[in-house]
């Protein structure tokens, strides 16, 4: 019972637009009639009712009171009209994935500024729940946020795996983990030299492309440089 007041989306299956899905009225009893309210009004607003169905039936089978399923279908409904509102802002037709995503955006402490910023930056659900992700795993969620919109979509998929690696390998914390990454790709280099970011200072790029050759090394009389100590020119 406890993971279904939790968790506050299921997996969408198909989703009706126009009509609220038919329930198991008997076991929800009284609260039948208020729970259908809930659904005609979210079908009735754009939102998928489906979602909010299958929540319910979710807590049915748990043995879920029904007067709880009701005030949980509720909230949820509550939370996806703010989702649609804010996706609305970057797309004409936000996809019910989207709405669930930054629903559970919000509930891994993304505040409407974070999910904006992301959505903003052309991202939509994959982004969106990488956000969750970094969220999810204690990095602070405004910086998590700058670095997904500021990622291009081929390195979504890496952002948090590179992230863990930092802290798991590196040591590093959380925000500095985020920091060198976000160094890192504002200089072009790409995540995978996050790591010398963090190790190096603000600027790695000299490091990213090797030493340089003019300034580093002992060179020897062929190279037009200054010879090596002891060995005195034409011995």
């Amino acid at each position: 019972m406890v993971r279904w007041l939790i968790l506050p989306v299921l997996a969408v299956s198909s989703v009706a637009w126009a009509d609220s899905p038919a329930l198991d009225d008997a076991r929800l009893g009284a609260n039948a009639a208020a729970l259908h309210q809930i659904l005609d009004g979210a079908a009735h607003a754009g939102l998928p009712a489906d979602l909010l169905a299958d929540k319910a039936r979710e807590g049915l089978a748990k043995g879920v009171p029904p007067a709880r399923i009701v005030a949980v279908v509720g909230g949820l409904a509550d939370a996806l009209g703010r989702a649609r509102t804010e996706a609305l802002a970057v797309t004409p037709s936000p996809s019910p994935s989207l709405l669930r995503a930054i629903v559970e955006a919000h509930g891994a402490g993304a505040a409407a500024g974070d999910v904006g910023l992301v959505l903003h930056a052309g991202g939509r659900e994959r982004s969106v729940q990488v956000l969750t992700d970094l969220a999810q795993r204690g990095y602070p969620v405004g910086d998590a946020a700058r670095i997904v919109a500021a990622a291009g979509a081929r390195s979504l998929d890496h952002l948090v795996g590179e992230a863990e690696r930092l802290r798991n390998i590196d040591g590093a914390t959380p925000a500095e983990a985020l920091d060198a990454m976000a160094r890192a790709n504002a200089q072009g280099l790409g995540l995978d030299h996050a790591e010398q970011m963090l190790h190096h200072g603000a600027d790695a790029s000299d490091d990213a492309h090797g030493p340089n050759r003019e300034t580093s090394g002992v060179r020897g009389p062929k190279s037009g440089g200054v010879a090596a100590p002891g060995k005195a020119k034409g011995h």
